[in-house]
């Protein structure tokens, strides 16, 4: 008796030690280590499986405008990744006529913001977003408070016994999804990186910056993709998002991060220190990806850290966090506190 219980023990210890998120095996990650409570958090979020991936991927609508075909010179022509599951958000740009002191964007109420860095006046002819139609409208009124968008939250519902299988789903408001029954995972839609193991991935991982930087050194966008999930742990479509985001973010910023922090040191990976200016306003480089690759990366990804009520890397407003308490969807934890 005592060798089987010995043995069974054994297994219990083997298939722990074997449960990784990316390159690391879960009991092991330093930050979890120290913060048993979302030690066992990251246990359950990992073990969960959602079963309406697709459909919440197809409710993004990203084919509407990239078409893309299955000709490699489609491929080439909208930058959709080979054999990807997703679709490019920053194809095709879109543009509108140039207006010397065009103020208004179509179909909007609110004037162009401006931080010119969010789009590109060509040739005084026309200007172009880094986005899709779709997204660019979208972003711009995710920043008017009170708007559709920015009030909207997305949220998940085990739909067995064992809290494993889910659906997520995005509602119109907090209160329409807590009214309904489901538990709000984070803030504003859903998309391709709102699985509760990629909020695994987030949490345990609270700077990604070194490994993400790593994956997407890679030369093609299927390495960074398969970088991205065999070494982070993000899931595959989340990972096909990064992917997009950090392509984009090497054509549309490499100019400025060069001049921001010199070629030997992007080379060298010696990026360290502040995101912020003794201003606190973000430095150039970073200020470039959250603007130009930002919007198609939180339309098609949907969970961000902060938006996931989780501290980013890079200094935020306390406004800026939305408070979501994780432990709520499981039924042993569902008393626990997050912000503790």
């Amino acid at each position: 008796m005592n060798l089987y219980i010995y043995a069974l023990l054994s297994l219990i210890v083997f298939e722990v030690k074997a449960q990784k998120i990316g390159e690391h095996s879960l009991i092991n990650i330093a930050f979890l280590k120290k913060n048993p409570k979302k030690m066992e958090l990251a246990k359950l979020l990992w073990r969960t499986e959602p079963v309406n991936v697709d459909e919440i991927y197809n409710q993004l609508g990203l084919e509407k405008e990239n078409k893309g075909n299955f000709k490699l010179k489609g491929r080439l022509a909208l930058r959709n990744g080979i054999g990807f599951k997703t679709r490019n958000p920053y194809f095709p740009r879109y543009s509108i006529e140039y207006k010397k002191g065009i103020k208004r964007f179509p179909g909007l109420k609110d004037p162009i913001k401006k931080r010119k860095i969010e789009f590109e006046v060509k040739r005084k002819k026309t200007i172009k977003f880094y986005n899709q139609e779709q997204i660019t409208s979208w972003f711009l009124n995710l920043e008017k408070s009170g708007s559709d968008e920015s009030r909207e939250v997305c949220a998940i519902k085990f739909i067995d016994n064992s809290d494993k299988k889910y659906k997520f789903k995005t509602f119109k408001n907090a209160d329409e999804a807590r009214k309904s029954g489901w538990f709000i995972t984070h803030k504003y839609k859903c998309g391709t990186c709102s699985s509760l193991k990629d909020l695994a991935v987030y949490m345990a991982k609270p700077d990604l910056t070194d490994p993400v930087r790593f994956c997407t050194k890679k030369p093609t966008l299927k390495m960074i993709k398969s970088c991205l999930m065999n070494k982070v742990g993000f899931s595959e479509r989340c990972s096909e998002s990064w992917t997009y985001n950090a392509d984009h973010t090497k054509k549309r910023c490499m100019g400025i991060c060069m001049k921001d922090y010199g070629l030997v040191n992007i080379l060298t990976n010696n990026m360290q220190g502040s995101n912020v200016d003794k201003d606190g306003n973000l430095k150039p480089c970073i200020a470039c990806d959250e603007y130009r690759s930002g919007p198609g990366f939180k339309y098609a990804a949907a969970r961000t850290r902060r938006w996931s009520g989780l501290v980013s890397a890079i200094k935020r407003g306390s406004g800026e966090v939305y408070k979501v308490n994780h432990f709520k969807y499981f039924k042993k934890t569902k008393d626990w506190k997050w912000f503790d």
